[in-house]
């Protein structure tokens, strides 16, 4: 009774996103109530189902009845709470604990405990506000005036980042489960096989371009390596790749995924929501970014390939040509969506919702590929899972958002940050760095973006960091933290199915992705990397860039070109490569000397070893 009740509730759910979606939102506090008592609704029944402790089913019945109870009054509460002026009564107050006790639990349930701790220390920070240091220290919280501004405003709970879950991430959730149902992740899969399968090293150039593909469609990290590992990882160990190697290779390209367009990760459409922006312009500014991330990892993976002389896949083990152009079709559904938010200019949601149409109405004309009542239900299933995680974190962040904001905390942390940091861009940058790894690592990138988009974001933009590349900073290192040791989730994941060290998956991993650690440097010193520029000085950008990144990969290989390097050449690839990632042209000059130079001397030595022999 139970999952057939799970099934139901995920089924309204996706009707009622897809209908709002294309026939316009719910008015008012609507969209984002009716949102968020779903997903809870859908988090506890989930949660009582799997759970066989009679303790916790009941508990997870309460907060079930609890959490629809408490968001229900407050969806029928909101049309005349906007009248009373701010006046908080004792039910407001009881059903308003009520929902940030669920939230909680619920996120406790979601994504683990780590931002239901953080949460309720600024709950605690918001009460004892006076007690704290002078710097930190504010008057203090009423209890009424907290619930008022947590739960009935909009800086709150219902605020912006639950509106981007509720508008914008849901739908792409959904249209990413019918797209793994349809074939069409498949058939990303299967392209980057025809294409680079057979060259050196080609089972891992596959992994890198399928995860590209499937990575910015699912947002998902952890659901990219299992989604592409189960096919690259076993064949990259066949053709003699190491299994750490291979584990992380997939873990790197499956994390780049989540910056990939058109789709990228769930947090995009926060950065959009947030800078009030079109989603458009957070692709434009990430396209470039994201290509020189994943041809970083394609360069280091054909070194690696070179030095220990890996060979690609047969012939025949190549997908069929003939029957890759027969399902070419599988393709137009990415070609639609960009051409929708791109050209036609169409909204994220309303471009989005005919893509999903377009979809449908594609594969229709397919037997194997066309929606069935079983895939139906994959897809209800798929969508409500994939969508619980990311709507409760960006309920409970609310919950921060609004602390931060109703104490002054956001405005003189940045102070904080600016003073601490000697009013240094790059000293900044890199406290950002490590403070976004940090939280990235024990929370979803959405939600630990948000948290530092509240906290750290004003500070870089005071001084002088463009909004955009402040809030992709942000983005990029949340997304990083996923193969950051010592907690590095996708390349634990990757290591399960390469059978290998999930610490020594990790560190490769790492070193794969190092170029990721620098991108971010990169475009906040050089916003030409987000497409600001003329087309000329945007193509100088990109090559200099590219020459550096390949200097990177040779440095991380140790192997240049055709010939193995010593540790000091290392060392000289390494500054080869940060000269050519930095914007001047002086620096760019040296680079290109460095990189001449270096080719020079290992052609001339092989040329005289030749003759000696």
């Amino acid at each position: 009774m139970a999952k057939k009740g799970y099934l139901a509730l995920s089924t309204v759910f996706v009707l009622f996103h897809l209908y709002t979606a294309m026939f316009g939102v719910v008015p008012g506090n609507g969209q984002r109530t009716i949102h968020l008592l779903l997903m809870l609704s859908i988090l506890f029944l989930r949660a009582y189902i799997k759970d066989n402790k009679l303790v916790n089913r009941i508990v997870d019945l309460a907060f079930f009845v609890l959490s629809a109870a408490s968001v229900g009054y407050i969806f029928y509460i909101s049309p005349i709470y906007d009248l009373r002026g701010g006046i908080t009564t004792t039910t407001d107050v009881v059903f308003g604990i009520i929902l940030i006790v669920s939230l909680l639990y619920a996120t406790y349930k979601a994504i683990g405990a780590s931002l239901s701790i953080v949460a309720m220390c600024f709950i605690g920070y918001a009460f004892l506000g006076p007690w704290f240091p002078s710097i930190l220290q504010h008057g203090g919280f009423q209890l009424g005036r907290f619930i008022h501004l947590v739960v009935y405003t909009s800086d709150g709970i219902f605020g912006s980042a639950l509106n981007a879950s509720a508008n914008y991430i849901v739908l792409f959730i959904i249209l990413g489960a019918v797209f793994n149902e349809t074939g069409v992740g498949d058939y990303f899969t299967s392209i980057a096989t025809s294409g680079f399968g057979k060259l050196r090293g080609g089972p891992a150039k596959v992994a890198v371009i399928a995860s590209g593909f499937f990575g910015s469609i699912s947002g998902s990290s952890i659901a990219n390596v299992i989604g592409t590992g189960t096919f690259t990882i076993p064949m990259m160990k066949k053709c003699g790749f190491e299994p750490e190697y291979a584990g992380a290779v997939e873990a790197a390209a499956s994390t780049g995924g989540q910056i990939m367009p058109p789709v990228m990760g769930a947090a995009a459409f926060l950065v959009a929501e947030i800078l009030q922006v079109s989603y458009f312009e957070v692709v434009k500014a990430a396209a470039i970014p994201a290509i020189l991330y994943f041809v970083a990892i394609l360069f280091t993976v054909d070194l690696y390939a070179r030095r220990k002389d890996l060979k690609g896949l047969d012939l025949k083990e190549l997908p069929s040509i003939r029957n890759l152009l027969k399902k070419i079709y599988l393709f137009f559904p990415l070609i639609a969506l960009i051409v929708f938010i791109g050209p036609m200019k169409l909204t994220i949601t309303k471009g989005g919702i005919y893509t999903l149409i377009f979809t449908l109405v594609l594969v229709s004309f397919s037997k194997e590929n066309r929606i069935n009542k079983e895939k139906l239900k994959k897809i209800a299933i798929g969508s409500a899972n994939g969508s619980v995680s990311v709507a409760t974190a960006c309920a409970l962040v609310g919950v921060i958002i609004a602390t931060v904001l109703g104490s002054g905390l956001g405005y003189r942390l940045s102070a904080i940050l600016v003073d601490f940091s000697g009013g240094n861009v790059l000293a900044l940058l890199i406290l950002t760095m490590v403070v976004s790894l940090i939280l990235g690592m024990g929370l979803p990138t959405s939600a630990a973006y948000l948290v530092l988009a509240t906290l750290v974001a004003p500070a870089m933009i005071k001084l002088g960091v463009l909004p955009m590349a402040a809030h992709l900073f942000i983005f990029y290192f949340g997304v990083i933290s996923n193969i950051t040791p010592p907690v590095a989730m996708a390349a634990y994941a990757a290591s399960g199915i390469a059978q290998c060290s999930p610490a020594k998956c990790g560190f490769r991993a790492f070193q794969l992705a190092l170029s990721g650690f620098i991108l971010p440097f990169m475009f906040v010193y050089n916003p030409v990397l987000m497409a600001q520029g003329t087309w000329y000085s945007i193509l100088y950008s990109f090559i200099m860039a590219l020459l550096g990144i390949y200097l990177l990969s040779c440095a991380v290989e140790k192997y240049f070109v055709k010939w193995s390097v010593s540790n000091v050449e290392r060392a000289i690839l390494f500054a080869g490569a940060l000269l050519l990632i930095d914007s001047g042209v002086i620096t760019d000059l040296i680079g290109i000397a460095v990189m001449a130079s270096l080719f020079a001397y290992h052609f001339l030595r092989e040329k005289r070893t030749a003759s000696l022999t």
